[in-house]
């Protein structure tokens, strides 16, 4: 199932991505029985199996967060093919994988990734999808009893 992102309202963020060929008809988030497929326009597209990857989760995403909207990465492990501060889902990688980041058509940057992060429209859908049958995290006890 395909799953557009969420593209922010901002004109002035439409007319940026517009020159990245970012659309909710070309940044998307593709579910397949074994791949996740992520796809920002012109300047990224990767695939992930499965198996490779936990839980996803809502997280707050604040515009200046590594440097705003767009393709970002903190060069430590988050990349974010990212289009609102709105609807943010994060999804660790079981290991880390080089991502390519391009820069000017096929000049880029390899950069680590544990942490892919994306904003979408219908973000509860996707999680009750993407999570369905996945164990949930073990950050370790709900609650705690002293006696």
């Amino acid at each position: 199932m395909r799953y557009p992102m969420q593209i922010a309202q901002d004109p002035i963020a439409r007319t940026a991505f517009s020159l990245f060929g970012i659309s909710p008809e070309t940044a998307y988030v593709e579910l397949t029985s074994e791949q996740l497929i992520v796809k920002e326009g012109s300047l990224f597209e990767e695939q992930f199996e499965l198996n490779s990857l936990g839980r996803a989760e809502l997280i707050p995403w604040e515009w200046w967060y590594l440097g705003g909207l767009g393709l970002r990465t903190d060069f430590q492990g988050t990349v974010a093919p990212i289009t609102s501060p709105e609807k943010v889902i994060s999804i660790s990688l079981a290991s880390k994988r080089n991502l390519f980041i391009p820069l000017l058509g096929p000049v880029g940057l390899q950069v680590p990734c544990q942490k892919l992060v994306f904003s979408l429209r219908e973000s509860d859908a996707f999680l009750a999808a993407f999570n369905e049958g996945r164990a949930a995290s073990d950050g370790g006890p709900t609650s705690v009893t002293i006696e």
